[in-house]
């Protein structure tokens, strides 16, 4: 029998079924679109090879031509999936490709121009030769070498996809660009068949193909995997096989850790102990190189089937968030050794000073006697400012989880009115109506929103016995506190700024923290603070809180 004719049925059977020995291995990809195509590839160009076989070894002229027609048209179908593939491998999802309804419409009339070759001969013709061996010769017609050009231009720009992610995740790469190259060898076969002695104008790829399945699904997998997942990556990344070696890693984590150069096969003890250290404690890494920047690393495990394979470590810039956190941190800790300097240092000297210039009391005569006033004044004005800034500190550190709780109103209220009673015995202070029973959302700071606001309306009264009121009004979902006065009121331009940072109201003698801290807790309550005028003079605070949930309900 004649040796070219055996060669060729060795070839394309040997592919054939390399190619669908292979498909069990392309199903276990993880990445469901590269496996599709994966596998589709595989299947078609299994079946272009069997087409071929069927041609060479069919006894009737139309056995022949039925079996050359079945390679002819799946060979575009592998055309088709290769650049599935591709795309899908590279992280470009193909069902966004532009023209999608255009480029799948010709791909259609093109296997349909195939397949109907009987009927018009555009694609080829055939007769019986004896050279090299007896066979029903092709000959190739113009539609088919324009229809072979679209194919190696498609199939071009699937190895510029593949080549491309190779490029971008580091240098185990090669062997599988190597791969591709062989891949595309047999293509001058294809494209020399007509010229040289003992080839026939058949399509010569299918070998390649068989060679890069091999190669990528038996070989190379997991390093075929491993850049899909690097390459993917839109952050720095690296691959560890099963024992935590480096498997592969992309460009950017090499422009962090500059150490990966050449660490393919090595642990990454050796390539940063702070990074092996962050691995195993899942945290985040600090890189000092000129600037410090800070980086958080997780990993992601992934397998073959059922079986684990290796892990990807993803590195992601936190740096912004990181220094916040960081200054965050700083600022508490300085916020709370300023707490303890105004709870202990201040306020104990200034309890101290009061507690002796009030035994001055009997000491002085009428004329030295509106000076201690004012000194008594004064200290107890001081005491107090010391505990709003002790609120105002706390609050402050409270400002990335403030853990609210149900918090009796009623409670909170009298409380608090009972406090500025015995420190304001000048002023008149009463409860308009029954305080509601109910709870609300809040903490143990709410005490400091009607301390201030009860000693607000006392302080900046211009009467001499200020009359405060207090009422409370229940609705499905809130309740409002209104506080009352018979002070100067505040004018219609001053209500929106009054809770700013740095107000003290009208010539007043206050903090300048104490409405400010009134809004930002109520704020952080989930509620609203606002002024309105009372009537015939003075000013109205009113609180809005949300009631609490039952318990039965939070839980």
């Amino acid at each position: 029998m004649n040796a070219i004719f055996l060669s060729h049925i060795l070839i394309f059977t040997t592919s054939a079924i390399v190619c669908l020995a292979s498909i069990p291995r392309a199903r276990t990809i993880q990445h469901p679109g590269s496996r599709r195509g994966f596998v589709v590839f595989l299947s078609s160009v299994a079946l272009w090879s069997g087409g071929y076989v069927g041609y060479l070894l069919a006894p009737t002229e139309w056995g022949k031509l039925g079996f050359y027609i079945l390679g002819f048209v799946f060979a575009f179908v592998a055309v088709g999936a290769f650049l599935y593939f591709s795309a899908a491998y590279t992280g470009r999802p193909p069902g966004q490709m532009p023209y999608q309804n255009a480029a799948i419409g010709v791909f259609f009339l093109i296997i349909l121009l195939k397949a109907t070759n009987p009927l018009h001969t555009l694609y080829f013709t055939s007769e019986w030769t004896s050279e090299p061996f007896p066979h029903l010769a092709i000959h190739h017609e113009m539609l088919y070498w324009v229809v072979l050009g679209l194919s190696y231009a498609l199939i071009a720009v699937g190895f510029f996809m593949l080549i491309e992610r190779f490029y971008h995740t580091g240098t185990d790469s090669r062997p599988l660009v190597v791969l591709l190259a062989l891949t595309g060898l047999p293509a001058g076969a294809t494209i020399l068949g007509d010229q040289i002695p003992g080839l026939l104008p058949l399509m010569y790829e299918p070998p390649g193909v068989a060679l890069f399945a091999v190669g990528t699904l038996f070989v190379y997998k997991q390093r075929f995997e491993a850049i899909r997942l690097t390459g993917e990556s839109e952050e720095p990344a690296i691959f560890l096989d099963t024992d935590g070696r480096i498997r592969d890693y992309n460009q950017r984590a090499r422009t962090i850790f500059p150490a990966l150069e050449g660490s393919i096969g090595k642990t990454v003890e050796s390539v940063s102990s702070s990074l092996a250290d962050t691995l195993a404690e899942r945290g985040v890494i600090t890189v000092s190189d000129g600037d410090t920047r800070y980086y958080e690393i997780s990993t992601t495990p992934f397998a073959v089937g059922d079986v684990p394979t290796g892990r990807l470590v993803t590195i992601t810039d936190v740096t912004d968030r990181e220094t916040y956190r960081r200054q965050l941190e700083a600022k508490t800790e300085q916020l709370e050794a300023l707490n303890r300097v105004v709870r202990h240092d201040i306020r104990n000297d200034m309890a101290v000073i009061l507690g002796w210039a009030e035994t001055l009391t009997d000491h002085v005569d009428e004329e030295g006697r509106d000076a201690l006033d004012k000194v008594l004044k004064k200290s107890r004005h001081v005491i107090e400012l010391t505990r709003v800034a002790r609120d105002f500190v706390e609050s402050l550190s409270q400002e990335e989880a403030l853990e609210l709780d149900s918090v009796d109103l009623a409670q909170r209220i009298e409380t608090e009115l009972e406090a500025v009673r015995d420190s304001s015995e000048d002023a008149h202070l009463r409860v308009e109506g029954d305080l509601p029973r109910v709870s609300v959302q809040a903490n143990e700071m709410l005490s400091s929103v009607f301390r201030n606001l009860l000693e607000n309306a006392v302080r900046h009264n211009d009467e001499d016995t200020p009359e405060i009121t207090v009422s409370c009004e229940e609705g499905p979902e809130s309740v409002r506190v209104r506080i009352a006065d018979n002070g100067p009121g505040i004018p219609d331009e001053r209500k929106e700024k009054i809770f700013g940072k740095g107000e003290k109201g009208l010539d007043s003698p206050g903090t300048g923290i104490g409405l400010y801290l009134v809004h930002t807790l109520v704020d952080r309550y989930d509620g609203d603070v606002w002024v309105e005028d009372n009537e015939p003079k003075g000013s109205i605070f009113v609180v809005e809180l949300p009631k609490s949930e039952p318990d039965d309900e939070r839980t």
